[in-house]
């Protein structure tokens, strides 16, 4: 099995962009986003609407994502 994971995104679109091509190079059988999606970077309601989209891309089945400790203090 092929996993797949992403975190500490914080805020950061264009670094998430890079890490969301990357995995779709890869098909990963599953993928896990380990949190810490929005806290302290510019444009952190872009990074949660991406990865939801990603979400959806990747199907739901496949794509969990789990809160970080900056998310549950937001």
């Amino acid at each position: 099995m092929r996993l797949g994971v992403i975190s500490d995104i914080h805020g950061n679109l264009v670094a998430l962009e890079t890490a969301l091509a990357d995995l779709e190079a890869a098909q990963p059988d599953i993928v896990w986003c380990l949190g810490d999606l929005a806290a302290f970077g510019p444009r952190p309601v872009e990074c949660i609407h991406r990865l939801r989209e990603a979400r959806e891309a990747f199907g739901k089945q496949k794509f969990h994502v789990i809160g970080g400790n900056n998310d549950r203090y937001m």
